[in-house]
């Protein structure tokens, strides 16, 4: 073969390669990846999981599969522990995520400004969150404990009645609740300063030299422009609140009894101890769907823009 014969070859092979790796193609093939990963991990299990929950799938039975079309969904809506469960992860939720915004807003108000030592109480707020949620609950649960608990040992001697925080159905979630605020109040807190941060500093001073106290400037200014800020962080961490499980799992096992069972433990319970598969399923698409609908309904009612009075 002749050489001008293998440079046609060679300058048609280059100009091959500049059209497949050309700028506009170049984008899909970092894209196509995450696509095909997504589609794994993601997509696949929500659609297998979805043809599961319509299935009478009992493995500890040893029963063949069969098709149930919509009994699994029939006997959710007639199961009373659901919604019991269920009852359980709103008051959680609604309890810890607002506590949570209270709290963090209220740090976030306190540090948001030139006091000695603010790096180090914004460090050492932080610290909670970077910690697993399994080792906090292995933490709250040692400082719960009726007899060597810290908590109790405090109040033993400050001659007060102790209590029997895990074990006692009247406290056990509000218990748990606690754990998590403690945890994820700095989410909201970091969150909240930053927004503060953020904030135009020209109409808190004009309401300072027009009198206005500083009560009047958070009622007025403060609360107003921060409100969006206020509407990310409540959604996100409700989104967060109704998935429960780790803190939970660890510190009472949804006990004493299913007081401080959430709704997905019970989907854990059925698809794992109990081995109804297909029943999990079914558990597990409703709590999807609420939460869809939790999402959408917060998404409408919380504000997301600043609005002034």
């Amino acid at each position: 073969m002749s050489t001008s014969a293998l440079q046609i070859r060679g300058a048609s092979f280059s100009a091959w390669l500049g059209r497949v790796f050309s700028e506009r193609r170049a984008k899909y093939y970092f894209v196509v990846p995450t696509l095909l990963y997504l589609l794994l991990i993601g997509i696949f299990p929500l659609i297998f999981s979805f043809g599961l929950s319509f299935l009478n799938w009992d493995v500890a039975a040893q029963r063949p599969m069969s098709f149930a079309a919509l009994a699994n969904y029939a006997e959710l809506m007639g199961d009373d522990r659901f919604w019991r469960t269920l009852l359980n992860t709103m008051i959680f939720a609604v309890v810890a995520v607002t506590l949570e915004i209270v709290f963090g807003f209220g740090l976030a108000l306190l540090l948001n400004r030139e006091i000695r030592g603010q790096t180090v109480f914004r460090v050492l707020l932080v610290l909670p969150m970077m910690a697993t949620p399994v080792a906090v609950g292995y933490i709250w649960r040692m400082l719960y404990h009726v007899t060597n608990g810290p908590i109790n040992h405090i109040l033993r001697v400050l001659h007060l009645p102790m209590g029997t925080w895990l074990s006692d159905g009247s406290t056990s979630l509000m218990s748990v609740i606690i754990t998590d605020i403690w945890q994820w109040t700095p989410f909201a807190f970091i969150i909240l300063l930053a927004g503060l941060q953020s904030l135009p500093r020209e109409p808190f001073e004009a309401a300072k030299v027009d009198g206005a106290s500083s009560l009047q400037s958070l009622y007025y200014l403060t609360l107003p422009m921060i409100r969006p800020i206020l509407s990310i962080v409540f959604l996100l961490r409700m989104v967060e609140a109704i998935k429960i499980f780790d803190i939970i799992y660890v510190m009472t096992a949804g006990g004493p009894g299913i007081s401080t069972e959430t709704s997905t433990m019970y989907a854990k319970l059925v698809s794992l101890t109990q081995f109804r598969l297909g029943y999990g399923a079914a558990i597990a698409y409703v709590l999807l769907i609420l939460s869809i609908i939790v999402f959408i309904i917060l998404t409408r009612v919380l504000p997301t823009e600043v609005e002034m009075e």
